[in-house]
């Protein structure tokens, strides 16, 4: 089976979900909530553009959420982190594959870090068991958090319509959003991008002096694009979408470190 990569989400670190949900609605974007992670004291709010999605991901049982070591749910750990100390920002993304297993010998192959593959799970808000294999990368990339990897059951035309009947997948009152670009801001450019070419598989190529990236690289993942760009946050600074009606066109939300521009 192939791989087949795509980018499947992107966690967004919050204080109060509620707030953030409410935030987004009055821009006329639909968010729910998802459920809780026990094992991790976590929960979240999904918002789903397509199959593309943002998680909002916040502390529930901080006692739960401070017990567990970064190596094996790093990014998770670092949402944890980032609650207790009172940060709001773009944490990392998810990438889809086809083939989990696959994907990861690849990356052990290749010298990343990978932790093992597990079954992960949440409780939604009607009960309900959702149930995906996983992986976290343990290290960072000079400080930059590493993606991690899923495979969810089934084909991805299933988990669409699975989606939209649960009213997961719906339209959204300010457009047909759809996220478009990642924006990370790193030190070393030329040598991140190397790694994140490695990660996703894909070649890395120079951005068009239209597009003003500074210098950067970008990497395309099927229709979407991850942008590195010069500068010392070395972190996710930003998420570009298209399709915004009018009454959104051209606005900004920022959270915390981060910003969400909505072309």
């Amino acid at each position: 089976m192939s791989e087949n990569l795509a980018w499947d989400h992107t966690m967004i670190n919050v204080l109060d979900l509620d707030e953030q949900i409410r935030r987004f609605a009055d821009l006329g974007i639909t968010f729910a909530r998802g459920g809780s992670h026990r094992v991790w004291g976590t929960e979240n709010a999904l918002g789903y553009f397509g199959l593309n999605y943002i998680e909002l991901i916040s502390v529930q049982d901080e006692r739960t959420a401070s017990a567990f070591p970064r190596d094996g749910a790093a990014a998770v750990f670092d949402a944890a982190r980032d609650f207790n100390e009172g940060i709001e920002r773009i944490n990392t993304i998810a990438i889809r594959t086809h083939d989990i297993e696959a994907t990861h010998l690849r990356l052990k192959n290749a010298g990343i870090p990978v932790g093992d593959v597990v079954d992960g799970r949440r409780v939604d808000q009607q009960g309900n068991e959702i149930r995906w294999s996983i992986f976290f990368i343990d290290n960072t990339i000079s400080g930059l958090p590493y993606p991690f990897f899923l495979e969810w059951p089934g084909t991805d035309e299933q988990r669409e319509e699975q989606l939209s009947a649960q009213g997961l997948i719906t339209a959204h009152p300010a457009g047909d959003l759809r996220v478009k670009r990642v924006i990370f801001e790193v030190p070393d450019v030329a040598g991140t991008a190397r790694v994140w070419s490695l990660l996703t598989g894909q070649p890395e190529s120079a951005q068009s002096a239209e597009d003003d990236t500074d210098g950067g690289v970008v990497i395309h993942l099927h229709d979407r694009d991850l942008v590195f760009r010069n500068g010392t946050a070395n972190h996710i600074t930003a998420l570009e979408f298209t399709g915004a009606k009018e009454s959104l066109r051209g606005q900004s939300l920022v959270i915390g470190d981060s910003v969400l521009d909505f072309l």
